[in-house]
């Protein structure tokens, strides 16, 4: 008979920041190492400590105690500290499919920096999974997962329920779409089920007499999982001593201080494959009572989401694309500053903080982060496209301007710069004099061209005289007066991935400004809009001889729930605009296009009633929370802007708050033209199809959804960076996306107040809307390439040699429909990847001029070089150059 084996895994898993800002928890790792490296040193019988799968653990310790780098290197030399493979541990729905590959690339690196990563895809916390995780994993080597949520349902406290089980054991198969598979453990009694374990017979009897018949309810094998350690866990320093007694009161089990290497290896060993069962794709509770996915982190502090969807694409469609084309003028590529501002944003990315369910500490934190990483990022943008636009061969005639784009295919785009024009220097002329100088010179306007000379429509705005300075690589700062214009301009036939210049040719100010009509449509060759009394309004695909009506109504309800989870107030008070009478009016109607403002006004509560906050003292868990809306209402505006220029092929909306009011969501609500029994969104290197209806086991009233990019259903398609959380009705036939969500406390295990959650600030929300049909296979790559920014840069004036073209297109490659552009960037060793995934049904061809070689997503080479690739259906493709 085979006997028992109950591996111990010491940990104590690290929320770097949460119900304690950072510094206060630091404080406490530090002990906790301190600890833990005199145990490894000096207690026979604590062999390990695993370091929560996540390097930034270690890199916080070592900020405090830097003497101790070699210390540590020596314990994970000797297996004893177990390092990596993740830099952090992330949220993985709200950070991209590239920033969770940097996460493990960047992980990976500095834990082979110390000696060697613990290899396994370790998920202890992670809010739902996406269902690439095994591809992703294989490709990196891996081929076993631990994970906490998503299969069994759980609840408060992570108990774990009787019902629905999408697998019987805690062990099973996980397939990726692409058909990518790993060997999953569910930590089916969570993280801590060996957490504190007494060295008292007695009560060590008691205490493995239910963690043994636990974990023997789900293993599959003989080989059984104990963590010894819970969040900010202290180490068990008394732990040998516990497992001598286990040892002796069960003989009969072999008690074992382990790492999750050696347990991987004997859970393989001993599997009975045929017993288990194979889940599929994305795992996000959805077979449970619905009250504990935490799908509604998607919408809590939605400003925090914002920022880190705008700084992910800076440096995935610009500082990283625009750094490799700089290296054609001779610059280093910037690796490390890269890496610099990719960990700066990951930790902002962890699980605890990107979903906005911290102390308001947490995130005042995270805010000036996202202002450093910004800055860090246009830094590396700014000096690679200053490096080029040095060396470009321009037109004598006409102010050169620069237009960086990284879509993945070719774009017509509207760009805004601001221009300076009729500089004078200190040196030239006494700074006192030179406003007034500037201030003699006539009014001016621009004509733009091509470097064809095709005209290009461009709307100016002179923003009068300003101070600015240079500041040259060899001499001092030069300080300057010039006039400065903000131009708007539409640029076509952008490349895929490179630059196009185009040229500013300053001209008389005319009178040729078109005067605003008044008329209350939208119209250009694609699509026409017309907009209803009450504010709502229809979009006609004239191509495709759609047309879908009643779009953009809103709708506000109470919220009693928390950072966690959305929970209506018990009167179902909803308050909805669609008998409203709103302001409409044209704001601007220009030779690029036209956009109409829509005011709104309703009365909504202030905030939940007194009750509310006696539920929240007693810890009412949010499902049974029933207080209602105050009975004081105030005015709460909505300013909604429908613009829609001459190129556009989708309606872009942004929608401007200022909210003042507490205990609320506010969602836009949008039919979607037909009814469907499922819908499609965006995901992390995939486009995932989701029931509409619940499974019986089902209980909560709300039915809240992730999205990345995209959300499709019937006939529109609904595209933004920075609102990933949405609903779609049972019937498929509307679609509403959360706008902002307004909450006072953390929620989950205590009474912690964030009363900031509750939003108090300007939010301005943007989506786009485009319809679509049954054969729109290109929708994801169009929303990628859409939601792609651009940069502008008027040329600095230069001596150097002038080498490169004014227009160059990167992208040495055809792709068929389907596939989805997602990196360019160089390898460590300097060579370029690009990467792909296929979104299609069925194979697809990837052409390149150039001869790649494929590559894993850790950009190591395998196979022959050649220039046409076979991409299967849900693959994610890395190509590196040769």
């Amino acid at each position: 008979m085979t006997r028992k084996k109950a591996h111990i895994i010491s940990h104590s898993h690290w929320d770097r920041e949460w119900f304690l800002p950072l510094e206060s928890l630091r404080f406490r790792l530090v002990t906790l190492m301190d600890e833990v490296e005199d145990l490894l040193d000096k207690e026979a019988g604590f062999n390990h400590f695993h370091m929560d799968g996540q390097m930034i653990m270690l890199e916080d310790y070592l900020a405090v105690k830097p003497a101790k780098r070699e210390k540590m290197k020596q314990l994970v030399a000797d297996g004893k500290l177990r390092i990596g493979p993740w830099y952090m541990l992330q949220d993985a729905f709200l950070t991209s499919g590239e920033a969770n590959i940097r996460n493990l690339q960047y992980g990976l690196e500095m834990a082979e920096e110390f000696g060697q990563a613990e290899k396994i895809g370790y998920f202890p916390d992670t809010f739902g999974l996406y269902g690439q995780v095994p591809q992703l994993m294989r490709q990196a080597g891996f081929d076993t997962v631990v994970f906490g949520r998503g299969v069994n349902p759980t609840g408060f406290n992570n108990q774990v329920f009787d019902s629905a089980f999408a697998s019987k054991y805690s062990e099973m198969f996980w397939e990726s779409p692409d058909g990518s598979k790993v060997l999953g453990i569910l930590l089916a009694n969570w993280y801590s089920n060996g957490n504190e374990i007494p060295t008292d017979k007695e009560a060590a009897k008691i205490f493995w007499d239910k963690k043994l018949a636990d974990v023997e309810r789900f293993a599959s094998t003989d080989e059984w999982l104990f963590m010894n350690g819970c969040d900010h866990q202290p180490v068990q320093t008394d732990l040998a001593e516990a497992l001598e007694v286990a040892r002796e009161l069960y003989p009969e089990v072999d008690f074992i201080h382990s790492h999750f290497e050696k347990y991987q290896d004997a859970v393989k060993a001993g599997l009975e494959p045929e017993k288990l069962q194979t889940v599929h794709g994305e795992l996000t509770s959805q077979q449970s009572d619905g009250w504990s996915t935490l799908a509604n982190t998607a919408s809590s502090r939605i400003y925090l989401k914002q920022a880190n969807a705008k700084i992910e694409r800076l440096l995935e469609r610009l500082a990283e694309p625009i750094s490799v084309m700089a290296t054609e003028t001779g610059v280093s590529y910037p690796h490390e500053y890269l890496a610099f501002a990719w960990k700066l944003l990951m930790e902002n990315q962890i699980h605890d903080s990107i979903t906005g369910c911290s102390l308001d500490e947490v995130h005042r934190e995270m805010e000036a982060r996202f202002e450093k990483v910004e800055q860090t990022t246009m830094a590396i943008i700014q000096n690679a496209a200053r490096k080029i636009t040095e060396q470009i061969v321009t037109n004598d005639a006409g102010i050169p301007i620069t237009v960086f784009h990284a879509g993945g295919v070719e774009a017509t785009r509207t760009v805004e710069l601001e221009l300076e024009t009729d500089a004078i220097h200190f040196s030239e002329m006494h700074f006192e004099l030179i406003p007034d100088e500037l201030a003699k010179l006539p009014e001016q306007s621009f004509r733009m061209e091509t470097s064809n000379g095709e005209e290009i429509p461009v709307v100016v705005e002179p923003l009068g005289i300003h101070f600015n300075y240079d500041l040259p690589e060899r001499k001092f700062r030069d300080s300057y007066f010039a006039r400065k214009y903000k131009l708007t301009f539409t640029v076509e036939n952008l490349p895929a991935v490179g630059y196009q210049t185009i040229y500013a040719h300053p001209v008389a100010v005319s009178d040729d400004e078109k005067e605003l009509t008044g008329d209350l449509q939208l119209e250009n060759q694609y699509l026409k809009v017309e907009i209803a009394p009450n504010g709502t309004y229809s979009i006609l695909d004239k191509e495709k001889a759609v047309e879908v009506v009643g779009l953009g109504a809103y709708e506000d309800v109470g919220d009693i729930g928390n950072e966690y989870m959305f929970k209506e107030t018990g009167d179902n008070l909803r308050i909805n605009t669609y008998n409203s009478k709103p302001e409409i009016r044209v704001l601007r109607e220009d030779k690029l296009g036209k956009t109409i403002e829509i005011k709104h006004e309703i009365e909504i509560p202030v905030s939940a009633s007194a009750t509310f906050a006696e539920e929240k003292r007693r810890l009412v868990w949010h499902p049974a929370r029933t207080s209602h809306r105050s009975e004081n209402r105030t005015t709460f505006k909505i300013n909604t802007e429908l613009t829609l220029n001459k190129h556009d092929k989708q309606l872009t909306v942004r929608v401007k708050l200022d909210n003042q009011v507490d205990d609320h969501r506010l969602r836009v609500l949008l039919p979607t033209g037909k009814q469907t029994e499922t819908h499609q969104a965006g995901s992390v290197f995939e486009v995932v199809t989701r029931a509409n209806k619940q499974v019986e086991e089902w209980t909560n009233p709300a039915n809240d959804n992730r999205k990345q990019g995209f959300v499709t259903s019937g006939n529109i398609v609904v595209a933004s960076l920075d609102l990933p959380e949405y609903e779609v009705s049972e019937q498929g036939d509307r679609l509403e996306l959360t706008l902002l969500r307004a909450v006072s406390e953390i929620g989950d295990w205590g009474d912690f107040p964030a009363y900031e959650a509750e939003c108090h600030r300007e939010i301005t929300a943007e989506f786009h809307v485009f319809l679509t049909d049954e054969s729109s296979v290109n929708v994801p790559a169009q929303v990628n390439a859409l939601l792609a920014p651009t940069f502008a840069i008027q040329h600095p004036s230069s001596s150097k040699e002038k080498i490169l073209a004014d227009t160059k297109d990167f992208a040495k490659w055809k792709v068929a429909d389907g596939l989805v552009f997602s990196a360019f960037k160089l390898a460590k060793d300097n060579q370029p990847i690009i990467r792909f995934y296929q979104t299609a049904s069925e194979p697809k061809l990837l052409n390149t001029v150039n001869l790649w070689r494929k590559s894993t997503i850790l950009e190591e080479t395998a196979g022959d070089a050649k220039n046409q690739f076979t991409v299967k259906p849900n693959e994610i493709i890395t190509l590196k150059g040769v």
